[in-house]
Order: C-alpha cells, then sequence, then structure tokens
C-alpha cells in the first residue's frame, strides 16, 4: 500500500491579491498549500479535507471518487 498521511490541520488565508487559500498541516509535520480561488472554496476544502488520508506527493486538495459522490449526493438531497 502506498504511504499516506493524515490532514489534522486546515487554515482558511486570504492572500494579497485577494485569493484565498488553505494552509495543510498533516500528523507527520508536513504542511503544504492551495490557493483554491474564492472564500467559499476554501472554507468547504478546508473542512471536507480534516482527517483524510492523503497519499504522499499528491495535492491534497484532490478528493477521492468515493469522498467526491458522497458530497455530490448530500448536495442533491439539501436541494430537494
Amino acid at each position: 500500500m502506498a504511504d499516506t498521511h493524515t490532514v489534522t490541520k486546515t487554515k482558511v488565508v486570504q492572500l494579497e491579491n485577494g485569493a484565498y487559500g488553505v494552509e495543510i498541516e498533516f500528523d507527520d509535520a508536513f504542511t503544504d498549500f492551495a490557493e483554491v480561488g474564492s472564500k467559499e472554496t476554501a472554507d468547504f476544502y478546508a473542512t471536507v479535507e480534516m482527517g483524510e488520508a492523503i497519499l504522499m506527493g499528491a495535492n491534497p486538495l484532490l478528493l477521492n471518487a468515493e469522498k467526491a459522490e458522497t458530497l455530490r449526493q448530500r448536495s442533491e438531497n439539501s436541494d430537494n
């Protein structure tokens, strides 16, 4: 199995250009940052990535297929 690390902390950060990003901290003390654009998008990723096991070296904002489907269904149900 591939090596993973788990997201233990996320923080939404506003950049000087007005865009937003997410600071991500992992259980092995590795940190990463991703610019995402809007505050709403940053809030979304900061929330859904908490506790996720991420492959070492992978973009931490890529959702696995199972989680993406769960979020899609939750969104569909809240629209009804």
